[in-house]
């Protein structure tokens, strides 16, 4: 079985070499090196006494970083999740304090949150560094000792929505100091970073803002992969040390606490293709990881855990900042940003800002002509940014209607979290679903809104049948002309009362307890679903593991010409089943209590509510009738 592993060797260390692999050579000192780390605007004075474990620390992030950059991984089309994907990473770095590194305690911890952050396999052996260079190279100093600024807080600051709400909010709202750390990580970036800084000076005053623009930067040949898993490892240590300069014990990383949770919304987005950049047991690590290595509490905080998107994007118009919202940028695919398009429109971080854009009612600070795809009406081709966006949309709509028990029956990675705060188990439940229910509320009005203000278009078929509108409009009628994901998602259902039926294979039909028979087409159709619903039976399979049947193999079985007549045949399937039950109990099923179908995926029998039984179990003795009470006549009886 292949895998994905590879020996990185640090600070001009040498090494053993495998037959037939190839060793990853990492040198901050060398010449020439190919990692490259520089840090403005730090005075001289507090520079002089910076400990060598911090010094490490920045060597050790920086290291990791490079690694994660140059090592590829299996790409989008790689099947082969969990061996080419996820990477076994050996490192050989040498250090100030061996004894430190080399110590359980941070040992561990570094591994532990290493492995979880970005879901590779980690090994790192520590070595004495021999010749200890000048710490000041790292540096570049001010030309003016700016010594006696001291930030009451130490804030990472990405040039993004959620970094600017916060430190808007720690400005405006609470009259802050703050000393603003971001990551240099391309020119595009770094503008928008030194203007929003340069605002933020104008309005709150210049002696209540400092930025730290700090550089890593990697020789050519070495910044190959884009997925950077370990980035917000970096973006740490580069706060860690900057706040221990100020003498301060913490910083603040600001992110909306959907993203941070990380409830995978579509199937390719598992593991470590979902960011955990914020992520709790993240966080928890980095606070881990530091105390040990400065012998004392460090907090890693995310004050915005509980906030949505929209509701971060309305505190920053709420404090007057509403026009720097246009400045920022939320996309991931910062090769593509023009200054015509800042935003691609098909990332999920595109995707997920505008919804939250429009519901908090600013569109007009950031026009959709700023984005390379419209929201609602643009071009998604075939392939993973569409059926992100249609799993994006979907994943809201089903949560806006479940139980809390069905949200956590779905979402089992919501384990990971509840340890990680301070509040009960139960109370951290709660507000993680209450979290998610606000986001679906958001998602779902946005979109409803969208479709009743293009429903002309709609109805008349002037929209692009690729568009955003179209996809989900065509898939709620059971479309099956998309490309089918990696992998099923599990449908969240909301089960209902039980359904019992009866399949009357001798006599063509199809026995509802308590409501009556379907016959013909109808019974043809429940009769070809339930075999495989059967046989998932046999095999004791969890409901959302019973496989759904292709419209391929439906059409076959049900003498279909075309998609379309099936869809028909369903929907009359539907309506008389629904007609059955409204005289028998007076209220219709929902339309996919009985048969449920899964873009791309086909239709199934749905296990949450149908049982199959023998006729004679049905309460009207196969009749599909409810029998009279005792000392009633059934109307057969009756002269």
């Amino acid at each position: 079985m292949p895998t994905n592993e590879r020996l990185v060797l640090c600070g001009g260390l040498s090494g053993p070499r495998k037959p037939g692999s190839v060793n990853l050579s990492l040198d901050r000192h060398g010449r020439p090196g190919n990692v490259h780390l520089k840090i403005p605007d730090i005075s001289k004075r507090l520079v002089a006494n910076i400990p060598d474990a911090l010094v490490d620390l920045l060597e050790i992030a920086c290291y990791i970083y490079a690694a994660d950059s140059a090592i590829l991984r299996g790409g989008p089309a790689d099947a082969q999740m969990g061996m080419r994907w996820r990477r076994k990473l050996r490192f050989v770095i040498p250090v100030r304090r061996l004894d430190l590194w080399s110590s359980a305690p941070v040992a561990s911890a570094l591994v532990e949150t290493l492995s979880f952050l970005s879901e590779d396999e980690y090994e790192i052996e520590f070595r004495s560094l021999s010749e200890i260079p000048v710490v000041d190279t790292y540096f570049e100093f001010p030309t003016e000792e700016a010594t006696s600024f001291r930030p009451d807080e130490v804030i990472l600051f990405s040039g993004g929505l959620d970094s600017l709400a916060g430190t808007v909010e720690r400005m405006a709202k609470h009259g802050k100091k703050v000393a603003l750390v971001s990551h240099r990580s391309s020119p595009k970036i770094t503008s928008v970073q030194r203007y929003l800084a340069d605002q933020l000076r104008s309005r709150f005053g210049a002696d209540r803002v400092l930025h730290v623009p700090v550089w890593v930067t990697l020789d050519g040949s070495l910044g190959r992969e884009l997925t950077h898993r370990t980035r917000s490892f970096l973006f740490a240590a580069l706060g860690a040390v900057t706040a221990r300069l100020f003498g301060r014990d913490q910083i603040s990383i600001f992110e909306n606490g959907v993203v941070s949770l990380n409830l995978p919304s579509v199937a390719q987005v598992v593991g470590a293709r979902a960011t955990r950049t914020t992520h709790p047991q993240v966080l928890a690590g980095f606070r881990r990881l530091l105390g040990n290595v400065l012998c004392s509490p460090f907090d890693v905080d995310n004050p915005f855990i509980w906030l949505t998107k929209a509701e971060i994007v309305q505190r920053i118009a709420d404090n007057g900042c509403s026009d720097l919202i246009r400045y920022t940028r939320s996309c991931t695919r910062v090769h593509e940003m023009t200054i015509m398009h800042p935003h691609c429109g098909r990332c999920s971080q595109c995707v997920d800002r505008r919804f939250a854009i429009i519901a908090a009612n600013q569109d007009s600070e950031d026009p959709p002509e700023a984005y390379g795809v419209d929201l609602f009406q643009g071009k998604r081709p075939r392939g993973p940014d569409q059926e992100m966006a249609l799993a994006y949309v979907r994943s809201a709509s089903n949560v806006n209607q479940i139980t809390d028990i069905a949200f956590f029956a779905h979402y089992g990675e919501t384990s990971r979290v509840v340890g990680f705060f301070p509040e009960s188990a139960d109370t951290v439940a709660s507000r993680i679903f209450d979290l998610h229910q606000r986001h679906a509320a958001t998602v779902c009005r946005v979109f409803d809104a969208a479709i009743t203000s293009h429903a002309p278009a709609l109805r008349e078929g002037r929209l692009s049948s690729d568009c955003l509108l179209s996809l989900v409009v065509s898939q709620r009628e059971g479309g099956s002309t998309y490309p089918s994901p990696s992998d099923v998602p599990a449908l969240p259902a909301t089960p209902g009362p039980e359904i019992r039926i009866a399949i009357d294979t001798s006599q063509k039909r199809v026995v509802f307890d308590r409501w009556g028979e379907l016959k013909g087409v109808s019974a043809s159709l429940i009769t070809a679903l339930a075999e495989p619903f059967r046989q998932a039976a046999r095999d004791e399979l969890a409901p959302e593991h019973y496989p759904f049947t292709e419209t391929s193999k439906l059409l076959s079985q049900n003498r279909c010409n075309d998609g379309e007549t099936l869809r028909r045949r369903i929907k009359r399937c539907r309506d008389t089943i629904a007609d059955l039950a409204k005289k028998a109990d007076g209220a219709p099923p929902s339309p996919d209590a009985i048969i449920e179908n899964l873009q791309w995926h086909g239709y199934r029998l749905n296990p949450d509510r149908i049982r199959i039984v023998a006729l004679a179990e049905l309460s009207g003795g196969g009749t599909g009738h409810a029998s009279p009470p005792k000392g009633h006549a059934s109307p057969s009886q009756r002269p």
